[in-house]
């Protein structure tokens, strides 16, 4: 945060950006998520009734070595991601959950992390994320509406509001970070 991080975030939270004016960005921008375009899948869960859970999940495709590096160098932008993603599609439950097996460090890197969040909380009611293990088959809590996004989808968030939809757009594919 003394960095400028949650800048967004805050910016969404204090009426300065709007949910439609988010869901429009991000549409325009042609993000995807795991069902589809992103904004469509956020603004389908805005319609079902509450509450609403929010999931991101690392290492369920064949990126998911991807996702992991994000998290790694990052986290806290993937967590701003999260939030903006949650706060726009009204969701009072969040998750972020990793595939089960040979993640320990990461983890435990990223509860840490979390920690220091929950302290430093960018808005007053700011929901908890909470950390946990996502299965190939996802379960259902019953009466509550759920939208699982990958990470990568999330990490992008910021910068489509920050740059605008139309950067994100002309790079003709989402832009791919270099993982070496």
């Amino acid at each position: 945060m003394a960095r400028g991080g949650y800048r967004l975030l805050k910016r969404c939270v204090a009426g300065e950006l709007d949910v439609e004016m988010v869901l429009r960005s991000v549409g325009e921008s042609g993000l995807f998520g795991a069902q589809g375009p992103a904004a469509m899948e956020w603004e389908r869960v805005h319609r079902e009734p509450t509450p609403r859970l929010m999931e991101a999940c690392a290492g369920q495709d064949e990126r998911s070595g991807g996702d992991r590096v994000l998290l790694q160098r990052n986290p806290h932008r993937c967590f701003e991601g999260l939030l903006i993603a949650a706060w726009a599609m009204g969701a009072s439950h969040l998750r972020l959950m990793l595939v089960r097996g040979g993640h320990a460090a990461l983890q435990a890197m990223l509860a840490a992390e979390l920690v220091k969040l929950r302290r430093r909380r960018p808005y007053p009611g700011m929901p908890d994320i909470v950390l946990g293990c996502c299965d190939t088959q996802p379960r259902f809590e019953a009466g509550i509406s759920r939208l699982r996004q990958g990470i990568e989808t999330l990490y992008w968030v910021p910068d489509i509001l920050d740059g605008g939809a139309e950067w994100f757009a002309a790079q003709r594919m989402r832009p791919r970070m270099e993982f070496a």
